[in-house]
């Protein structure tokens, strides 16, 4: 997320400077300690129920929505400047997120089911 974050920062600052909003550098930030958080909670599956997992999983998934929802709401309501920027640049992120969040929950789920098979 932070190698994202540096690399559209350095896109907008050489290809569309007058896009960049001072709170940018947050935006990225956001997205890393939420996903730093959910794979933490997530880290350790519950085997012995799998179910918990998933309900665990799409609890922090719904949380992640709202949180997002509240870091923008701030912005809207309390900055108030480049609200476009801004969502742009807010929903690229959570998109990626997304994506990276998708895979490595991929990656995890083919892990759990590699050692059930060697076991």
């Amino acid at each position: 997320m932070f190698l994202s974050g540096w690399g559209i920062w350095w896109l907008i600052q050489a290809v569309l400077p007058k896009y960049y909003f001072a709170w940018y550098p947050y935006v990225p930030t956001f997205f890393f300690v939420i996903g730093i958080i959910f794979i933490s909670i997530l880290d350790h599956p519950n085997i012995e129920n799998p179910r918990k997992t998933v309900n665990l999983y799409m609890l922090l998934r719904l949380s992640k929505v709202f949180v997002s929802l509240i870091f923008a709401g701030i912005y809207f309501l309390a900055v108030r400047v480049q609200l476009k920027e801004f969502g742009l640049v807010f929903i690229s992120f959570y998109l990626l997120y997304l994506a990276l969040e998708t895979y490595y929950f991929y990656l995890t789920e083919k892990e759990i089911k590699k050692s059930k098979g060697n076991e």
